[in-house]
């Protein structure tokens, strides 16, 4: 048995309302400067992100810290 969190493949809203980015261009931006997680070619002109790679990504992320 697997204990790791099940991947699903999400679209690019799946993605914004997870994040909490309001256009599609933030993402974009963000790859093209190698900080976010890459989709995957389904064929057909369908992209997905892997919700792993999503949960990596938000885990990774910096907590802001009060004085």
């Amino acid at each position: 048995m697997h204990d790791s969190i099940p991947t699903f493949l999400l679209t690019i809203d799946d993605v914004l309302r997870l994040t909490g980015y309001k256009s599609r261009s933030s993402i974009y931006r963000r790859m093209r400067h190698q900080d976010f997680p890459r989709p995957v070619v389904l064929g057909g002109g369908r992209i997905r992100w892997r919700s792993g790679e999503i949960h990596q990504w938000l885990q990774s992320l910096p907590t802001q810290t009060y004085p």
